[in-house]
């Protein structure tokens, strides 16, 4: 970490801070060859044309004098140059003239440009333009290769990235390469270990003020997310777009190995891992090792006995918000999985999946050792451990070891 000696900021790398230095301290760094200061704001230019296309583009129709004064473009008044004062519009110009059928008064006027629609003012003429869009729905911006629309063409950029499979912002730690600042910065925290942002009902502390706020979401009870179709309300978009899919049975990517389709690429990725047997995702503590990163959070939760959700109607807690949602429905009585074979149902989706192979009788996960097939990934990870030797569950009382947990938990009543 390098920090800046101006205002203690921290940063990751000297180029970020370089950079912070240039664009929050140009006026206590050294001092600048450009030689044409804009009188509004703290930007300089090498050339004066430059300077006048800035002063125009965002401080309204003004220009700058020989003096160093401001001048309006359409009446020629000249008045001293103030950062904050907001841009200036006159009779002479097409907006002036909008402003005098108005009821305003004839003459040069400084005031900023509101927002009709909310209120809301603004500097320039362009961040109000930019601003409307939020009200009329415009996305003139439109990306080449996909069609998606964006208000603004600084966002249409980083878009672009996606496709071009450009990643310029590259991690000093592990060499990951980002397409986007906030992303490698997002991506950062993972090193430092840092979590800033604490939930003020529960004490959780989360890398991201976003994360946060979906958080909250568990502790408010808020779900701003309803499915069209049903109408079941969720907290976060994409589970609500995960859902939908449930309702669409839209699955067109296929797994290379066994045929099975996904709604996702990223779900496809993730299902891959059980072929591969990939597993990235590493615990700090005991070294243990995952192929998703939710179960690697899930399984931290062991080490430190946090179960930071908790039934309103009988008091118990779970590690999981999942694990909540799914306990609530003993409740409820809620099934709104439906198996489109059979009149059977299940409060939750992954129970569902696991029945509608007793129907089409694939048996998903197979041993690469033997070539036996199961239906279910536990089943096989279970039959791994007879070629591995593999003894995971230790009783604490004596020196035996199990294969599995039930195994463990009947030896523990029966001899101790």
């Amino acid at each position: 970490m390098v920090t800046c000696s101006s205002c203690s900021r921290s940063f990751f790398t000297e180029k970020q801070l370089q950079a912070h230095v240039r664009h929050a301290h140009v006026h206590t760094s050294t001092p600048p060859r450009k030689r044409h200061p804009c009188p509004q704001c703290v930007r300089s230019f090498d050339y004066m044309a430059s300077l006048q296309k800035h002063c125009r583009r965002w401080h309204g129709l003004a220009t700058v004098c020989a003096d160093g004064h401001l001048s309006c473009a359409d009446c020629g008044k000249s008045f001293t140059g103030v950062w904050g004062n907001g841009p200036h519009r006159c009779h002479d110009s097409e907006e002036g003239k909008a402003e005098i059928q108005k009821g305003d008064r004839p003459g040069c006027v400084d005031r900023g440009f509101p927002c009709v629609d909310c209120g809301k003012s603004y500097s320039t003429l362009q961040m109000l333009t930019r601003h409307m869009r939020t009200h009329t729905g415009e996305r003139p911006c439109v990306c080449a290769d996909c069609g998606r629309r964006f208000i603004e063409l600084s966002s249409l950029r980083k878009h672009s990235l996606i496709h071009s499979g450009v990643k310029p912002y590259k991690c000093p730690e592990c060499g990951k390469q980002f397409g986007r600042t906030n992303h490698l910065n997002s991506h950062m925290l993972t090193h430092t270990g840092e979590r800033p942002y604490a939930c003020p009902d529960c004490g959780r502390t989360f890398s991201h003020q976003g994360t946060l706020h979906l958080h909250r979401r568990v502790h408010s009870g808020e779900k701003p997310f309803p499915c069209p179709v049903c109408g079941r309300a969720f907290s976060i978009l994409a589970n609500m777009k995960a859902h939908q899919r449930i309702h669409s049975q839209e699955k067109t990517h296929q797994c290379g190995e066994c045929g099975k389709k996904f709604s996702g690429v990223g779900v496809l990725k993730k299902h891959q891992r059980v072929h591969t047997g990939e597993r990235p995702y590493h615990c700090t503590v005991c070294s243990r090792q995952f192929s998703r990163v939710q179960h690697l959070k899930n399984h931290q939760l062991t080490h430190t006995g946090e179960k930071p959700y908790r039934c309103e109607e009988c008091g118990k807690s779970f590690r999981q918000c999942g694990d909540l949602t799914k306990h609530k429905r003993t409740h409820t009585g809620e099934k709104p999985y439906a198996c489109p074979d059979c009149d059977r149902r299940y409060n939750n989706s992954g129970d569902l999946s696991k029945h509608r192979r007793s129907h089409t009788g694939q048996r998903p996960y197979s041993c690469q050792e033997c070539g036996k097939t199961f239906l279910m990934l536990h089943h096989l990870k279970t039959h791994v451990r007879t070629h591995t030797g593999e003894r995971p569950y230790c009783c604490t009382r004596c020196p035996l070891t199990f294969t599995r947990a039930h195994h463990l938990t009947s030896h523990i009543k029966k001899n101790h």
